[in-house]
């Protein structure tokens, strides 16, 4: 004869209760028994509205709906609810105090050992900002005033500094720092947690002695939210630095070089019907002593430029070629072509292009 243990036999029973249960309690499916506000306003009621369905074969009633705050009002149908029926359940919130909420609210459905727990949060803050102008781009929950930073006009020496503005759109905490740092950056942040709905700034630092060359010097950075956070382009911030040559002493400037341009605005017109764009402009010396370009370089790697001469002596002039390829539109930052020279007027040239959408 098989005895069965006692033991055995309540966790059958409790495992049969457990299914009845979750049986009686099932018949009223909600869509969705959650619902996030995001930020609110102060003082500015919301409405969440949660839909639901009799999936059972009985008709059902909501006897009850009880929140467990009087800051938050419910509606709810007092008919009987038909097999296959659907129908909605609204809660009020008052936003009448400041800060993280998250309220509850006690269904109560006939024939159900259990009540249904629905849960509405948010944040509510004394006005919402603007984010979408103030804060163009974005890295997970932190959202910047920019995702690149020039250095321009830069001497050896120099320690120049500037910031990115940073909100934190999250509801959690963020140490922001940022990876990949060359040797000439530093960054601080400030302050060094972020918490949520609050604004800071990260403070790069360029040490200009440790750039090498004359000119422009580019990097990309990487902003990281939390430890192990990954590197990629949509955490991507780029760096620029221009670092100009000496400036001569005791210059004739009657008898120096002059590098004149035909623009320094160019309109390329637009890439939305042809895969590359093309300019040419003139750099003509209308000084009185040779004129050397010591550098070209572009700012966005979409961009190509030749020079037909480097050398200039008074009066001569050269062709400058400009390129926008399609390739330019997945970089960031402002398409531009640099010139170093030894104008003591204009040792920088940039060249600023636009491009129609």
């Amino acid at each position: 004869m098989t005895h069965t243990s006692p033991f055995s036999i309540r966790g059958a029973l409790a495992l049969l209760l457990s299914f009845c249960t979750w049986c009686a309690t099932a018949q009223l499916r909600f869509e969705a028994p959650r619902h996030d506000f995001g930020t609110v306003v102060w003082q500015s009621p919301v409405t969440a509205t949660f839909h639901f369905t009799n999936v059972g074969s009985q008709p059902l009633t909501i006897r009850d709906v009880r929140p467990d705050c009087g800051c938050t009002v419910v509606n709810w149908p007092r008919t009987s609810i038909a097999p296959g029926a659907e129908g909605i359940i609204t809660a009020t919130f008052d936003a009448a105090l400041l800060g993280h909420f998250e309220k509850q609210m006690a269904v109560t459905v006939s024939d159900a050992d259990k009540d249904i727990w629905l849960t509405i949060s948010g944040d509510v803050v004394m006005k919402l900002i603007d984010i979408s102008s103030r804060f163009p781009c974005r890295v997970g929950d932190l959202y910047l005033d920019a995702d690149n930073i020039e250095f321009d006009d830069v001497q050896r020496g120099d320690i120049p500094q500037k910031a990115l503005t940073v909100y934190n759109g999250g509801r959690q905490s963020i140490e922001p720092s940022l990876m990949h740092l060359p040797k000439y950056l530093t960054v601080t942040a400030d302050p060094a947690v972020l918490r949520p709905g609050r604004t800071g700034r990260l403070l790069f630092t360029l040490n200009s002695n440790l750039l090498h060359n004359y000119g422009l010097t580019q990097t990309s950075v990487y902003l990281s939210r939390f430890s192990g956070d990954r590197v990629h382009r949509d955490n991507e911030i780029g760096v620029s630095a221009t670092l100009l040559p000496p400036v001569a002493v005791n210059v004739d400037i009657a008898r120096a070089p002059q590098a004149t341009l035909d623009s320094t605005l160019l309109h390329m017109g637009s890439l939305s019907r042809k895969k590359k764009l093309k300019a040419v402009v003139n750099l003509t010396n209308t000084g009185h002593a040779d004129l050397h370009v010591s550098a070209l370089q572009v700012y966005n790697p979409g961009l190509s430029v030749s020079l037909s001469k480097r050398h200039l002596k008074p009066g001569e002039s050269a062709k400058l070629r400009i390129a926008v390829s399609a390739m330019s539109n997945t970089f960031k930052g402002r398409r531009r072509v640099l010139l170093i020279t030894n104008d003591p007027a204009h040792p920088k040239i940039v060249i600023d292009l636009l491009v129609a959408k």
